[in-house]
């Protein structure tokens, strides 16, 4: 799969429905996943993506990169969850951030089942 992955400001306002499924037919047609880092704590960061209304979390364990875990309560489901985050430091910086961001992309396309031949990440990079 070729990704290919741009920089874009920040948005000042964003609109999504909480809880709602992953709008896959707009996923498939635009081939276009927007990420939305967000600063857990001074080295933590998580991880969301944005799919037209359709936001969710993305904190996932990928291989070869420094993470912090949490196990919480998913208020929806009732379930425990663990929830991996992001550590930055001087060794893992924006630049293996984006990296680190292709990858969870491809775990995350596998997890909902859509195989595309072309990918276009949006990353703000603005808060991370």
């Amino acid at each position: 799969m070729k990704i290919n992955l741009i920089e874009v400001p920040t948005t000042q306002v964003t609109s999504f429905i909480l809880g709602a499924d992953i709008d896959r037919k707009k996923l498939i047609e635009t081939k276009t996943i927007r990420i939305q880092p967000h600063r857990v704590s001074k080295t933590r960061v998580a991880t969301s993506m944005q799919i037209g209304d359709t936001r969710a979390g993305l904190n996932l364990e990928i291989e070869g990169y420094k993470q912090h875990s949490t196990t919480e309560m998913n208020y929806f489901s009732g379930n425990r969850v663990t929830k991996f985050y992001y550590v930055k430091s001087k060794k893992q910086n924006l630049e293996d951030y984006k990296e680190y961001v292709k990858k969870l992309v491809v775990e995350a396309l596998k997890y909902i089942h859509i195989e595309l031949d072309e990918i276009t990440i949006e990353l703000e990079t603005a808060k991370f």
